[in-house]
């Protein structure tokens, strides 16, 4: 009977241990959990939404060239940013204005991540650039401590940024970008970054991760591309991986 109970509940772990849904894209970049419950997914020729937890998607933007590798909620303003994308959307993603901030010399944007105004960005050939005025105007930073890269994730918790250029690990900056030092993680090739609720969660080649005060902790195992928590309950989270296959825990 013990034997039969433990198959039991194992098989209920299995049937928890498979995918909700799967993006049919030719690249998975960016994922956002918005406050209405909805999901914003970017990739290489535009944006889509899912109603359902990731189960089901539509297109919202379907444009050969609207690569968005970032998706940010700032406020009630939606960015969208990539390969020579910055665009924002006021009306929930309904429609989309593209944007050409003073200072920035070209958009070809690899990282992307704002929050109260501070906007910080990695421009594939000019670097690492900040705005502190809701990214009307950028100015080009060279922050101590913070490696050159061609890409990065970024993502801001409260004050703190969070930028991991890519193949290098985790770098945290308390002070708008300015300096950065080293966090340490279980794997250095991350590919996303996501917080909610006052949690940083990572998503890397070898796995899915949560950070808390004894360390990190392995929430699944595989590569993770993009990444998403909802922004109030804890632990909630939906992540595409290496095949396109959308997975939601718990």
């Amino acid at each position: 009977m013990r034997r039969l109970l433990t198959l039991w509940v194992l098989g209920l772990g299995a049937l928890a241990q498979v995918p909700v849904g799967q993006v049919a894209t030719r690249d998975v970049h960016a994922l956002l959990w918005l406050p209405d419950g909805r999901l914003l997914f970017g990739h290489h020729d535009g944006l889509q939404v899912s109603e359902d937890e990731g189960r089901t998607w539509r297109d919202l933007v379907r444009k050969t060239g609207f690569d968005a590798m970032a998706l940010v909620l700032e406020g009630d303003r939606l960015l969208a940013a990539g390969h020579w994308v910055l665009s924002e959307s006021r009306d929930g993603g309904k429609t989309w204005r593209s944007l050409r901030p003073r200072g920035l010399p070209a958009l070809d944007l690899h990282g992307y991540a704002a929050s109260g105004g501070l906007h910080f960005a990695l421009e594939a050939t000019h670097g690492y650039f900040v705005s502190e005025d809701g990214g009307k105007t950028f100015k080009s930073t060279a922050p101590k401590g913070l490696p050159k890269a061609g890409m990065a994730a970024m993502v801001f918790q409260g004050k703190t940024l969070y930028v991991a250029p890519m193949g290098q690990g985790l770098y945290q900056s308390s002070d708008g970008g300015r300096t950065f030092t080293q966090v340490p993680t279980p794997e250095r090739e991350i590919y996303a970054l996501a917080t909610g609720a006052g949690t940083l969660y990572l998503g890397g080649k070898t796995g899915l991760w949560q950070r808390t005060p004894a360390g990190w902790k392995r929430l699944w195992q595989g590569a993770v591309l993009a990444l998403a928590a909802h922004p109030q309950e804890a632990g909630r989270l939906v992540f595409i991986d290496g095949q396109g296959r959308v997975w939601k825990l718990p």
